[in-house]
């Protein structure tokens, strides 16, 4: 009886430290996401020798502009320039507004998320964005196995972990599968009910890139970022920080 007690206090202990977790990750990406918001809305914007030029002075340089593989918030506020997320939080609030998803709805039980992707949404490169796509991200991200997530280059999706509990296979994972339905149709299998998650995709740090530059071998950040927004960029590193936007 005395065993039973512990194990179930244990248990309910391990639940409440996952949830603390998310908690805490989910206050950071509101704070993140607002200040991007306020980022990308400058009161400078050149000078009139230099028409079309944004000037933006970041606080510090960003880690990696590699979605799901950040924490830092200087890199979400480039990779908001760059990349569009399935939900975004509203300007300056916490509330859900449709991204590259046009509907989220979860099943009966709670344990089945299925999203509605926008129709007619191209890359930088002119590739399709679909179902297919968001799954080629969220692979990368959370199974530990996929070939294009590079881990023996040093690669670890750590914002994953912490918001999700754990990548495939794990115990303490969240996701239990991903489905595509149809092209502009999946669906997030979860472990058990989580009311939050449509909060928790839309995260400033899992924002969805083209697949097909993500299969090349990891490569140093000076090469270009192909994401959905109606801004492409090229960042050079050289002792200083030279981000343009175009």
């Amino acid at each position: 009886m005395g065993q039973q007690h512990t194990t179930k206090r244990l248990l309910k202990l391990r639940r409440s430290g996952w949830q603390l977790g998310f908690l805490a990750t989910l206050v950071a990406i509101v704070l993140t996401l607002t200040n991007c918001r306020s980022a990308s809305n400058p009161t400078h914007v050149g000078t009139a020798s230099s028409p079309g030029i944004l000037v933006y002075g970041s606080g510090g340089q960003p880690v990696n502009l590699e979605s799901g593989n950040i924490t830092d918030g200087n890199s979400v506020v480039v990779q908001n320039q760059i990349y569009n997320r399935l939900i975004e939080f509203k300007p300056g609030s916490t509330d859900l507004v449709p991204g590259l998803a046009t509907s989220w709805t979860a099943s009966s039980d709670g344990k089945t998320w299925t999203f509605k992707l926008r129709p007619s949404v191209k890359f930088h490169d002119g590739t399709e964005f679909d179902a297919a796509a968001v799954k080629f991200n969220i692979d990368r991200w959370w199974d530990k196995d996929n070939p294009f997530g590079y881990r023996n280059a040093g690669k670890t999706y750590d914002i994953w972990n912490q918001t999700f509990g754990g990548t495939k296979g794990e115990p303490n994972s969240l996701l239990q599968n991903i489905l595509v339905l149809d092209k502009s149709t999946l669906q997030f299998v979860l472990k058990q009910p989580f009311a939050a998650f449509p909060s928790a995709i839309a995260a400033g740090f899992l924002a969805l890139p083209a697949p097909q530059p993500s299969k090349k071998p990891p490569q140093p950040m000076e090469r270009q970022q192909v994401g959905q927004s109606a801004r492409e960029h090229s960042y050079s590193k050289n002792g200083k920080q030279a981000i343009a936007l175009c």
